[in-house]
């Protein structure tokens, strides 16, 4: 079943997916929108309706494999994966210039989500439970709050946070003393 994931999650977007390594009473568990269904069926047209949403969102949607682990221990497989791609509405706002941008992906208009999908593996080796979790992306540092111009002025100097970010005040204390003397 490893070997088969493999192959068939970087191609979702390119090729139909292979819904015979399912069992029929499939149990699909989205952790993203808090959501049980039961039966293959249902699991492969919620995956076909996913499908379809990412190809109209995306100009040109991927699905990167970041990781992809199988546990004995417990019977799963762990695949953390990525959607990437260019929105359409970018293309609509920027024009030509997001033309050139779909030949090269590193480019800031691009999109991504991540995901987290553990497959549980049944004794008749077929993937009896799909469980999706978002990836949290890393928080941004707390900034202190601003009341006043000065406050503001002192946050982006550095003096009021407690790691040197942008700290140029040594910088121009410095040079006012060597200007005075």
């Amino acid at each position: 079943m490893y070997e088969r994931l493999r192959i068939q999650l970087p191609n979702f977007f390119m090729t139909n997916h292979d819904y015979t390594m399912y069992s029929n009473d499939v149990e699909f568990i989205n952790g993203i929108i808090n959501v049980k269904i039961s039966g293959r069926i249902l699991y492969q047209l919620t995956l076909s309706l996913w499908r379809l949403l990412c190809l109209c969102y995306y100009a040109e949607a991927r699905l990167d494999v970041l990781k992809l682990t199988k546990h004995m221990e417990d019977g799963t497989i762990k695949a953390r994966w990525r959607i990437k791609g260019l929105p359409f509405y970018s293309l609509l706002m920027f024009g030509f210039r997001c033309l050139v941008v779909l030949f090269n992906p590193n480019v800031i208009f691009s999109r991504t989500f991540d995901a987290l999908s553990t497959f549980y593996i049944g004794r008749d080796g077929l993937i009896h439970c799909h469980k999706v979790e978002k990836v949290m992306p890393a928080q941004p540092p707390v900034l202190p709050r601003v009341t006043s111009l000065l406050a503001g002025a002192l946050v982006a100097l550095g003096v009021e946070d407690h790691r040197p970010v942008l700290n140029l005040l040594p910088l121009l204390l410095s040079s006012l003393r060597q200007s005075r003397s």
